[in-house]
């Protein structure tokens, strides 16, 4: 999914920018590059669950009708928050703040990002919300410090995707019946 979303915002900022193509949009490390020419770099820095969509489809594993455990129901999504450092590079300072204002405009113009606009590997879920922000989801200059490169500007954007768990089981299969009473255990009343 993540070389998905990559591909997705790569397509739009190419698309939307002064950039020829999208091969001038580098996804490795961003760092410091002698032969400068115009370019964005989106760099995949974080993935975590997600905050911007509550966790649907979740049985309840209960012990005496208290809620015990949460668990997905099988072949529901789980959604994860992959966020994404975009950063310009060109040999003037004015070239980088254009190229990233470019940037900013095209990206402002989503607020979810409409599903025929998505990677093939992404369709099937609807539109997937999407933030863009200044502002990263950690300290923004021990990110820079982080990555080894001296603070510049940059955006921070944060799109939340469906992963799908295919487990080979159901989350039920992995818990072992107890009978009550034996050896003073409790037992788990699983959901129907």
């Amino acid at each position: 999914m993540i070389p998905a979303v990559v591909q997705t915002l790569a397509e739009i900022l190419s698309n939307g920018t002064s950039l020829i193509s999208k091969e001038l949009i580098d996804f490795s490390h961003p760092q410091i590059h002698p032969n400068v020419r115009p370019a964005l770099n989106l760099y995949c820095y974080d993935v975590r669950e997600s905050s911007l969509i509550q966790s649907l489809g979740y049985q309840s594993l209960r012990i005496d009708s208290k809620p015990l455990l949460d668990i997905p129901e099988p072949d529901s999504p789980r959604w994860f928050d992959l966020s994404f450092l975009i950063s310009a590079w060109d040999c003037t300072a004015l070239g980088e703040q254009r190229l990233l204002s470019e940037a900013l405009q095209m990206l402002l113009n989503y607020r979810v990002l409409p599903e025929e606009a998505l990677a093939p590997g992404l369709r099937g879920h609807g539109a997937l919300p999407i933030q863009v922000s200044t502002r990263a989801l950690v300290d923004i200059t021990a990110l820079w410090r982080a990555l080894g490169v001296p603070l510049r500007p940059a955006l921070h954007v944060t799109v939340a995707v469906p992963f799908t768990c295919r487990a080979s089981t159901s989350p039920q299969a992995a818990f072992r019946a107890v009978r009550p009473g034996t050896n003073g255990s409790k037992a788990l009343q699983l959901p129907p």
